[in-house]
């Protein structure tokens, strides 16, 4: 039975920015881009049994939720997909969310449990990281569902001088059209230091980096400018200052986050969390240039930070000596390091990973097995989230503790926090019902 030229009416949003409604008959429908009370057309579907994904859609109805975005570009944007939902009904959607992943993908009960959203002061203007795209020597963001590029003049999420640099890598660009031809995207990123990067990824197979000389020049007048793939020099690290008494170093090419106020309150948790469970000893894995070990550090804890890309790990290794911390800093896959320290007889007080969206996958297991006493993951996403809590569950972990994180306000984003006890180290306080 075909559904083109039918309405819904969305009910619900679902993980990775989709929303859910339901035909007359039952089945379900997903669609990106539509909120909770919209009622909407569907012109292009694409059907399975049961589900129906729509691929274009148009409103018949606003949802009564709906607010004006206050950004212009928010409605053609891919960037902000909830701008048009208040801020608090943002916070309570991420948070039903969250607990939806942890009862369907976990078979986790959280919906009695205390689960609280920490949220920065502002809504926008937080974003110190930010992601162009280029084409026809243009620079924007792709619109929403296309590669279309739109060139907003400000962006209201990112910082001042983020959008400062913006606007002086677009005026550059007007009068070095060609050299954009070089890159494929861009991404501008401010520190603590004050500096502003710009880091390039080069098109595969484009010999257009001799016309491009002169734009990276200009723009190297006011900011740190990097290639991706070639080696930053020392002088190009940036310093992020984690806590009061820590700071890291980062390559242009090096992950930090987006939001660094709620980062820095997600760090916090970490310590604290630490310090009332009497954490002595940790195993970062997944550990990036240190946004977790060096706070750690910093507090007096001893620990071994396992990294897989070298060019983190070397800043790591610069900031650790310069504050004078006495640290283990690998280059090593994160699951193949584990086996290793387990054949070797180690294990640690607390064990913390930070994986990719992805999750921990098979790394999961030999890393398990190396907590004594706690298990702490941070996670980007709800699903993937979910799924390995509820394989450590399984393994005998107790989930003691869930916090969420607003890292990324006016998108679905949600970051989230879990501390587990380990088998054999006593019942938590108050275990979910699983």
């Amino acid at each position: 039975m075909g559904s083109a030229g039918e309405e819904v009416v969305i009910d619900k949003l679902i993980p990775d920015g989709k929303a859910l409604g339901r035909l007359t008959d039952g089945r379900v429908v997903i669609a990106s881009g539509p909120l909770p009370g919209d009622r909407i057309a569907l012109e292009r579907v694409k059907e399975t049994k049961g589900l129906v994904t729509v691929l274009e859609f148009r409103q018949v109805e606003p949802s009564s939720q709906r607010v004006a975005p206050s950004c212009p570009h928010a409605e053609r944007c891919g960037g902000c997909d909830w701008m048009a939902l208040p801020i608090a009904e943002q916070r309570r959607q991420k948070l039903e969310i969250l607990r939806e992943a942890l009862l369907r993908t976990g078979k986790i009960d959280w919906r009695e449990r205390p689960l609280e959203l920490v949220a920065g002061e502002h809504a926008e203007g937080y974003r110190g990281r930010v992601r162009l795209q280029i084409g026809a020597g243009r620079v924007g963001f792709y619109h929403r569902a296309s590669h279309e590029l739109v060139e907003p003049d400000v962006c209201a999420v990112s910082t001042p001088r983020v959008n400062a640099a913006l606007r002086e890598i677009r005026e550059l660009s007007r009068h070095h059209a060609s050299a954009l031809d070089a890159f494929a995207w861009l991404e501008v990123r401010e520190a603590s230091d004050g500096s502003v990067s710009i880091l390039l990824e080069p098109v595969a197979g484009v010999p257009a980096r001799a016309r491009s000389a002169a734009w990276l020049e200009a723009l190297r007048v006011h900011h740190v400018v990097a290639v991706r793939g070639e080696e930053a020099p020392r002088q190009q690290w940036q310093r992020f200052d984690l806590t009061d008494d820590a700071f890291m170093l980062s390559a242009p090419a090096g992950f930090v986050q987006v939001n660094w106020e709620v980062n820095r309150r997600l760090i916090g948790e970490v310590v604290a969390g630490a310090a009332q469970r009497a954490v002595g000893t940790f195993l970062d894995a997944y550990a990036g240039s240190g946004n977790f070990s060096l706070p750690l550090l910093a507090r007096g804890l001893r620990g071994l930070a396992v990294e897989s890309n070298a060019s983190a790990v070397a800043p790591l290794v610069e900031a650790v000596r310069r504050q004078g911390f006495d640290a283990e800093l690998v280059v090593a896959d994160a699951a193949a390091h584990a086996r290793v320290l387990a054949r070797a007889g180690r294990s640690f007080d607390l064990v913390l990973v930070d994986p990719p969206r992805a999750g921990l996958g098979a790394g999961l297991e030999p890393l398990a097995g190396l907590a004594r006493h706690w298990f702490s993951m941070c996670s980007c996403n709800p699903v993937t989230l979910a799924r390995d809590l509820r394989r450590l569950l399984d393994l005998g972990f107790e989930l003691e503790a869930l916090r969420a994180f607003d890292m990324f306000p006016q998108t679905h984003h949600v970051e989230a926090l879990a501390w587990l006890r380990a088998p054999g180290q006593g019942r938590a306080q108050a275990k979910p019902r699983v």
